[in-house]
């Protein structure tokens, strides 16, 4: 086995690199790169920032350990970006995302449903309902603009661009864990009929899901939204494995933190319904190798990972965000983590490792 000695020594690293992240005068506040943010911490903002700190502590199997105090600054600070309707986003995020981006990506994509930020919103209120969670709270108002019924889910489903499928899979996984996460009696019965609209979706020649013909990466990253969803609502139980894990060992090496990740994730999925016997020793040796990638956008003498190569992430959400420095950021660290996680469980070291797989 190659040198993976590293990925043992992130447990005692990535905790220095939050520390160096952490506010200091605002209590549950991370900046998103190390030296490069374009905003302080004296500005309301850095939603995300916290949610990708909270994973990264739960990931390193360290959430537990943290002081309550900590602990419930971080959740008081993420239950702040509450609004009244129940959403919980960053408005200056919303605000600085550039004006013509959302009406040009609609135009070009034929897609209107984030026109007005209505997908960024209902993600980042997802996301954060999730690490809440893992917190031990809830948010003060509970999130109540999801379908509810299933002629308002086949509307919802139908309505989302299949032809990008990464973004589609999305909102169908954060439809799955609004369902899942409320109080509706007949919630199982409505997640079935989301999952069953969505597979006739799934392609029996490469098993993902789309209308069209998106390129491969779009392809796996739209499998790995959909598989988060599956996993949300305990139906891991997919056609098509063998010809996921053909397409994913075609794709080459992705550019950034989500492609590198995501290509991991459906293998892992894909693998597990084979029983791992299908093609393993090739995803054993695809995991290594992706670990040599990851390693590249590792900062070790520092802690933590880039989005990027060699820089800080720019742009999040569509909002320019950082100066894309050569240094780490806490969404490349997050995604990153996340990844070696999933890596861990293929090659058979996710005990040793002791890291968790972020919950989605």
């Amino acid at each position: 086995m190659e040198d993976i000695n590293w990925i043992f020594e992130l447990k005692e690293k990535i905790p220095q690199f939050l520390e160096r992240l952490k506010g200091r005068k605002n209590p549950g506040f991370f900046h998103y790169s190390l030296s490069g943010d374009l905003y302080d911490e004296n500005v309301k903002w850095g939603l995300g920032n916290t949610v990708f700190a909270v994973k990264i502590y739960y990931t390193l199997n360290l959430l537990n350990d943290l002081s309550k105090e900590k602990k419930e600054s971080m959740a008081s600070f993420i239950k702040s970006f509450q609004r009244k309707d129940g959403t919980i986003f960053d408005l200056l995020i919303k605000k600085k995302r550039a004006i013509l981006i959302p009406i040009l990506l609609a135009i070009k994509n034929l897609d209107f449903n984030n026109l007005f930020h209505q997908q960024t919103i209902r993600a980042e209120t997802r996301q954060s309902i999730s690490v809440l969670k893992l917190l031990g709270k809830k948010p003060d108002i509970p999130y109540q603009k999801f379908p509810k019924t299933q002629e308002e889910i086949k509307k919802y489903l139908a309505k989302l661009n299949w032809e990008k499928p990464w973004g589609a899979g999305s909102h169908f996984s954060h439809l799955i864990f609004f369902l899942k996460n409320s109080d509706l009696e007949n919630k199982e019965d409505l997640i079935n009929f989301a999952i069953n609209w969505i597979s006739k979706l799934q392609s029996s020649e490469d098993g993902s899901w789309y209308e069209g013909s998106p390129f491969l990466q779009e392809k796996i990253n739209g499998a790995m939204k959909i598989i988060t969803g599956l996993k949300v609502a305990n139906k891991m139980n997919f056609k098509y494995p063998e010809k996921l894990i053909d397409l994913c060992l075609l794709a080459k090496n992705g550019t950034q933190a989500c492609d590198n990740f995501n290509i991991v994730y459906v293998l892992k999925y894909a693998n597990e319904l084979t029983g791992s016997q299908y093609r393993f020793d090739e995803i054993k040796n695809f995991a290594l190798q992706r670990l040599e990638i990851y390693k590249s956008y590792c900062y070790p003498e520092i802690g933590g990972f880039s989005f990027l190569p060699d820089k800080a992430n720019v742009y999040y959400y569509g909002a320019k965000i950082s100066k894309g420095l050569n240094e780490p950021d806490i969404h490349g660290t997050c995604m990153f983590l996340w990844g070696i996680s999933i890596i861990a469980q293929i090659l058979g070291i996710d005990k040793r490792l002791g890291f968790n797989e972020q919950v989605p």
